[in-house]
């Protein structure tokens, strides 16, 4: 795989399932390759709290620090004493591709 395009938005806040997920930093990474007909993306959240998100597909509602939203659904892969990596499971709201660098 090698990578084509790709962007980085710093979170402001992040709603899972509905739920708001309370932060003390987060980053949404979006990425075009050359093997891939779609962008692909992944958050890096980082929690208030330590508890762990049960593993499952969530829908993902991320708005930037410019009150900018993105959303799509995300499978939880991983959570760990407050940090959870979410990585899309389809594609992400918001976000064109003319956007990618």
């Amino acid at each position: 795989m090698r990578l084509v395009r790709h962007a980085r938005f710093d979170v402001a806040s992040l709603s899972v399932e509905g739920v708001d997920l309370p932060l003390k930093a987060a980053y949404l990474l979006v990425a075009e390759s050359d093997d891939s007909a779609t962008p692909q993306w992944e958050c890096l959240a980082y929690g208030v709290g330590d508890a762990p998100i049960a593993r499952g597909t969530y829908h993902l509602v991320v708005c930037t620090p410019e009150d900018r939203r993105l959303d799509g659904d995300a499978v939880l892969v991983r959570s760990v004493e407050g940090a959870h990596v979410f990585r899309g499971a389809g594609p992400l709201a918001g976000v064109g591709p003319t956007e990618l660098r």
